[in-house]
């Protein structure tokens, strides 16, 4: 049952997670402290108590032998056929090696952890009839750090990706333990732990669900949070370095269009830029600024907004029982219903709507950093260059900024409104909601790129200026010259963008601002 404690959402606190014992509701903190940070994963009692409660009824309907979809009938177009109890265990076997068929590079690790996570929270809900075997093989992989090699292309909206982790739970397909590649089988036993043989329902529960949609799309809203919050304060920096006017920011404005997020980024950029010297120096020299500055609240707030819509769902859908069929406690000792849980189109919609509305912040962003190297707008040193002549200063950081929001755009397109025909039209409708939850995953890297070039040009500019940047931005700056240098001559970029884009996704230049301003309003 989902319970009131979903509502409470929360994020950003996953650094601080070393340990997480299901049970109860999990948060998308909590996939991101497994998944990013390695937290240690552990079993309460409620836990175990229902997975063995519900495995005792999927024995009894096997003993049975009531026709029940993927208990004692085959699975997909087999539905209509009997298997005896003697060949269930082949079939689940048989069931994950078919599907393990996903192609290409690999998911990256994070990814591939965040779904072995969210397969413990699903599985354990008390409604699939997985026993506590796998269960404790799967968390035991995640706290020695096996990680299965899940290829990263093909699914449908689940299946294929689950798949590969099954096949390594059985000792089959690839892993990466201790940094080297091997054979499943091998990655067990060099970090002591046994394969598991898989029993009536498990094959078919473990590639059943929205597991991937829901791990790969919790990672990537969880760095869109992040990068939205960040972004007021790299529009801040902006706004401040050219010369910007708070008018815009007026609460009064806010006020009259009542949307709440709107308000909330026009007061973030109230308190970074307050006690700014450089602010109060330039109050009204210009009438009024260009929209990338002037519409801040407006658009921020619109995708935060989105942003906040789809951490709502992904959290409801990470405490949800997402198996076909689901176990029911009656009266008489239990039910089993077919039906399709399974289906992502919550996720996916919600990971199609998040990728739009974080291209919409990289779209304002990079025309903020343009502004800053432009000196027929900026009316500082053109490309922010220290030393004219033989150097280019910041002109190309722009160009690729240019270039990465033309991927972000290329992603931006709904993944959901797709379709595809599956298993001789027995499955003649599929979500598409991996491609979604992967699309904002790799957007979400994409945009930390053009914010942290804001940063790199906003921290230049405050270095031409002899008046001081309000305590806030300061902040910021002063982080990120710990690690990136005022550029005097020109130099390699690359590094000094990536060290740039670290501190965005690790919270680190949101952090150094609030120091000053206390918690921003997301």
């Amino acid at each position: 049952m989902i319970t009131e404690e979903i509502k409470k959402i929360s994020w950003r606190q996953a650094p601080s997670i070393s340990k997480v014992v299901l049970g109860g509701p999990i948060s998308i903190e909590e996939v991101v402290a497994v998944a990013h940070h390695g937290a240690k994963v552990e079993f309460g009692e409620e836990y175990t108590e229902r997975v063995n409660r519900c495995r005792a009824h999927v024995d009894r309907f096997s003993k049975e032998e009531k026709a029940i979809y993927g208990i004692t009938t085959g699975l997909g177009e087999n539905w209509n056929r009997f298997i005896s109890q003697e060949d269930r265990e082949i079939v689940q076997r048989n069931h994950v090696l078919s599907h393990s068929c996903s192609v290409g590079e690999p998911l990256e690790e994070e990814c591939v952890r965040a779904m072995m996570f969210v397969m413990l929270q699903h599985f354990g809900s008390g409604h699939t009839g997985m026993s506590m075997a796998p269960l404790e093989l799967l968390a035991g992989m995640l706290n020695a750090g096996v990680v299965p090699v899940v290829p990263g292309h093909g699914s449908v909206g689940y299946i294929c990706y689950e798949a590969h982790i099954g096949s390594v739970l059985i000792g089959e397909g690839q892993a990466v333990y201790g940094g080297r590649r091997m054979k499943g089988s091998e990655a067990l036993k060099a970090s002591g732990l046994d394969p598991v043989v898989l029993s009536t329902k498990e094959g078919l529960t473990i590639v059943s669900g929205t597991t991937s949609v829901t791990a790969i799309g919790a990672l990537g809203l969880y760095d869109s949070l992040m990068i939205a919050q960040t972004a007021d304060v790299a529009g801040a920096m902006s706004l401040e370095v050219l010369k910007g006017t708070l008018m815009a920011m007026d609460p009064r404005i806010q006020e009259v269009r009542p949307h709440r997020h709107q308000g909330d980024t026009a007061s973030n950029v109230r308190r970074l830029l307050e006690d700014s010297e450089i602010e109060r120096t330039y109050r009204g020299h210009r009438v009024q600024d260009a929209l990338s500055l002037r519409c801040i609240p407006q658009l921020h707030g619109a995708a935060k907004k989105i942003l906040t819509d789809g951490l709502e769902t992904v959290s409801v859908e990470l405490n949800s029982s997402v198996d076909n069929p689901l176990i029911f406690d009656t009266e008489d000792g239990g039910e089993a219903l077919m039906g399709c849980n399974a289906d992502g189109s919550y996720v996916g919609m919600a990971c199609d709507c998040a990728i739009i509305a974080l291209t919409g912040l990289a779209k304002m962003s990079e025309r903020r950093l343009d502004r800053t190297v432009n000196h027929h707008v900026s009316e500082l040193p053109a490309f922010l260059n220290a030393n004219p002549g033989f150097n280019n200063g910041l002109m190309i950081p722009q160009y690729a900024a240019a270039g990465l929001l033309g991927e972000m755009k290329t992603l931006s397109h709904p993944s959901t409104v797709d379709n595809g025909f599956t298993c001789a039209n027995q499955e003649d409708y599929t979500s598409m909601g991996a491609n979604a939850a992967i699309k904002l995953y790799r957007g979400a890297s994409l945009a930390k790129y053009i914010l942290s070039i804001e940063i790199l040009n906003a921290c230049q500019a405050q270095d031409f200026y002899d008046i001081a940047p309000s305590p806030a931005t300061k902040a910021v700056h002063d982080r990120v010259r710990q690690e990136v240098p005022k550029v005097e001559q020109d130099t390699f970029m690359s590094p000094l963008m990536e060290a740039i884009a670290r501190m965005v996704k690790d919270g680190e230049i949101l952090s150094a601002a609030e120091s000053v301003t206390g918690p921003l309003e997301f």
